[in-house]
């Protein structure tokens, strides 16, 4: 018997929900909603488009996505 995978669900519960007639209307309401919310919710969105696009398309590990640290120390040469 094989292990199921199972992949975690994003709680998208909190997004609002709207219905629009025409795309511009649709486009008009997205970005007045992304300049309404503030600096730290923008960042959060971006973050989430990047984890996504790591995770999902490219099939990284999210933990890839930190920081890397490949100098250890420099040292000045003397004169």
């Amino acid at each position: 018997m094989e292990a199921e995978t199972i992949t975690p669900v994003k709680d998208r519960s909190h997004w609002p929900v709207a219905k629009f007639t025409s795309f511009d209307e649709s486009r008009a309401y997205r970005i007045r909603q992304w300049q309404e919310a503030g600096c730290e919710a923008r960042m959060q969105g971006a973050w989430e488009l990047v984890e996504e696009y790591w995770v999902g398309m490219k099939g990284m590990h999210p933990d890839e996505l930190r920081l890397q640290r490949s100098v250890t120390h420099i040292r000045s040469r003397g004169r």
